[in-house]
């Protein structure tokens, strides 16, 4: 077993105890920024895999899919693999095949319970500084985020984030870089990118070349047989590990910027139907809402069920505790949204952003932002 220790922001210092299983492999990948070979502390929170059998006396659901209770832990039971957390939510055991990202969630909740206290809340968005502008760009997953990303890097931006990062009621913005977890689809609209993908063998390369072939030719939204053969795509041949690479790594002459000012908000929304990128100036309350929806999207609708079981389960007030950030944040937002101009983006589902110009396009739109806020402010 090994012990890799994670300092975020001075404000949660994790230690992640693992070797093989997915848990240990994704945090090395994707929070590389901020692993320290040496802390000076006792860690706030400590993941470690497990192979130990749980035996829950209290059981909420399926056989295999279910919230329990063994006396001493809470498990979260997702088929064959599960977490295992003490009360507290301080320590948490991973069987090695378990999401990783339902143990990033919790852990993250520490992370924005101390963000809160500096008016600063987490958005799931890629941020960018070009030509001295700051644009936030949120979206729900799949929505463009990472092309749109490397669309302005392309053009001589820097970057704050590919994923998320946190905004603050006075219109500040930190840093989050993370790994960024590329696609085939992103290297087709981007092939100057340096692709750091590793494979240990025959068996790994093939893998990873037929499930490139697969994606390029059927389409997840086309006919029924494309939709079942991109389907088994994922299921049989997409590495489950995720490769996350440093934006740095794959894109050398970018920097990383710490903190900066936000000029500009445009949240992305992909049109399925749309021939051409659209930008539009949306209020507070449409803003709001998308934002709000995002995050319990992406994270705050799971905490919520946990949650809900834990309190259930083991008694205590992690829902008040949830829904106390939630509120917090939601107030951020909105003193965000009512300061900085707030747009939304409707851009083509499309594959290859280059081949329908949509990179310039989508750079276009944003260096005229500034132009257009001129325009507005003047009538």
């Amino acid at each position: 077993m090994t012990q890799y220790y994670y300092d975020f922001f001075d404000d949660l210092l994790v230690e992640v105890v693992g070797k093989d299983g997915r848990t240990a492999t994704q945090y090395r990948r994707m929070f590389d920024h901020f692993r320290v070979s040496s802390p000076d502390r006792e860690p706030d929170m400590v993941i470690r895999e497990t192979n130990e059998d749980v035996d829950p006396e209290t059981v909420l659901g399926l056989p295999n899919d279910y919230y329990g209770w063994t006396g001493e832990k809470f498990v979260v039971c997702n088929g064959s693999d599960y977490m295992a957390v003490e009360p507290g939510w301080n320590r948490i055991h991973a069987s090695t095949g378990f999401e990783p990202f339902y143990l990033t969630y919790p852990m993250e909740l520490k992370i924005r319970e101390h963000r809160i206290e500096r008016d600063q809340a987490l958005i799931h968005a890629s941020g960018v500084r070009l030509d001295g502008q700051t644009t936030v760009f949120p979206a729900w997953r799949g929505a463009g985020k990472t092309n749109t990303l490397f669309s302005l890097i392309r053009e001589g931006a820097d970057f704050l984030s590919d994923d998320r990062l946190w905004v603050g009621a006075d219109g500040s913005a930190v840093g989050y870089p993370l790994g960024v977890n590329l696609g085939p689809y992103n290297f087709d609209s981007f092939p100057e990118l340096e692709r750091q993908q590793d494979h240990d063998g025959l068996e790994d390369r093939v893998r990873q070349e037929v499930y490139e072939f697969l994606d390029k030719r059927f389409d997840k939204s086309g006919s029924l047989p494309e939709m079942g053969v991109a389907y088994l795509n994922e299921m049989l041949l997409a590495d489950n590990d995720r490769t996350f690479n440093d934006v740095r790594s794959v894109s050398p002459d970018t920097e990383f910027v710490e903190e900066s000012t936000v000029d500009n908000i445009m949240f992305l929304q992909a049109a399925p139907d749309a021939d051409t990128l659209a930008v539009e100036r949306v209020s507070t309350e449409e803003a709001m809402s998308s934002a709000t929806a995002i995050s319990n999207y992406e994270w705050d609708g799971r905490m919520r069920e946990y949650f809900h079981a834990y309190d259930a389960l083991v008694g205590g007030d992690m829902v008040a505790t949830l829904e106390g950030v939630i509120d917090r944040e939601r107030e951020i937002f909105r003193e965000l949204f009512d300061d900085i101009p707030t747009y939304c983006a409707k851009i083509p589902r499309e594959r290859n952003w280059s081949d329908r110009s949509l990179d310039s396009a989508l750079v276009e739109a944003v260096t005229s932002l500034e132009t257009r806020r001129a325009a507005q402010t003047i009538h």
